[in-house]
Order: C-alpha cells, then structure tokens, then sequence
C-alpha cells in the first residue's frame, strides 16, 4: 500500500517567508505582480497555484522556489508568533478564535478563544473520530452537544466527539477565555 504523500509545505514557508521579510500581503502581493487574493489563497493549507505564480513570489522575496517548496530544515523547536495565527470572528467580534498551533501540524488544532457576554457561535464540526478538549481559563462557557447543554466553568475541560453538532454560549456576564484543542484522528 502507497504511503499518503505529506502536505507540500508552501503555505506555511511563504507566510515565515514574508514576515521574516517584514512584508504584508498585499505588498509582496504588488512587488509579485499579483492579485493580493491569489497570494492569500498560496498561504492556506492546499494551496495549489501555478508555477508562474509561485516564480513570481520566490523572485519578489529573493527565494529559490525550492525554499518555497521543500519542508525547513528540521528544527528543535517552532515558536508561533501572533502575526503567524488566523483569526476566526463570528457574532459581529464577540467570539473570536485563534488558531495557535501551526496549520502543518498534521492532526491537532490548538484555539485561543475569547467570548464576550451573550455570545453564541455554531461550532464548525470536525471530522468524524476527531475528540475536541474545550479547557476553560475564566468565566463560565456553555457548550451545547447536539441537545445537552454543559457549563464549563474557569478551570475545568471538557472533551466531546467533535463531529457532534456544537454550540459555544457565554451566558454569563463576564468575558469567557478558553483553549479548544482539537485532535485528529490520524
């Protein structure tokens, strides 16, 4: 049986290339000669743009195309700074989620989520067998797993199948801060 080749590391080689370069999209986007859309569909996972287009941006940041290409070499360790995390908003910004972990890391999502009073957000599922760990750091949460509601209240978790249909809530009045982990079944 073929082994699944691994995720070509594009996405995240040009999104450490660039801000090690100091540059925003839309910038490099300009100095490449591209739409600043087309740049930002080369940083997301899957990413599958033309030869043409991956030149153009190894050329506007003095890169070989291999350095956009090819996996870093190993390192020790992978620090994520703040300008390396998506950001995912819903309730006009009062539920906004983080993404902390690297979007390589093959099989594991790691959020930083902030809720503000009243807010109430669908969960986007997960793949079937993934488990998500939910770890309150203040205020209580409400989770409701497809019809049972839990509160998770500051310091305590809670893991459920992540396929299930899930809705964060802050029923309270002060302002919820959690982690949500994700894992992957692999």
């Amino acid at each position: 049986m073929l082994e699944p080749m691994p995720p070509a590391p594009l996405a995240d080689n040009l999104r450490r290339l660039r801000t090690k370069a100091n540059l925003t999209q839309a910038e490099l986007a300009s100095s490449a000669g591209l739409p600043r859309a087309s740049l930002a569909a080369m940083e997301r996972p899957g990413a599958n743009p033309g030869v043409q287009g991956v030149l153009a941006v190894a050329q506007a940041l003095g890169v070989s195309i291999e350095d956009l290409l090819n996996p870093p070499p190993a390192a020790r360790h992978y620090l994520v700074t703040p300008a390396d995390q998506q950001e995912y908003r819903a309730e006009g910004g009062r539920f906004v989620a983080r993404l902390a972990s690297p979007i390589s890391a093959q099989g594991l999502a790691l959020h930083d989520v902030t809720m503000l009073p009243g807010c109430r957000s669908i969960g986007r599922p997960h793949p079937h067998g993934a488990q998500e760990f939910f770890y309150c750091l203040e205020g209580t949460c409400r989770i409701t797993i497809e019809d049972e509601a839990v509160d998770v209240p500051a310091g305590c978790l809670l893991q459920f199948p992540g396929h299930l249909k899930h809705i964060y809530g802050n029923p309270g009045t002060a302002t919820v801060r959690a982690v949500s982990c994700v894992a992957l079944r692999l």
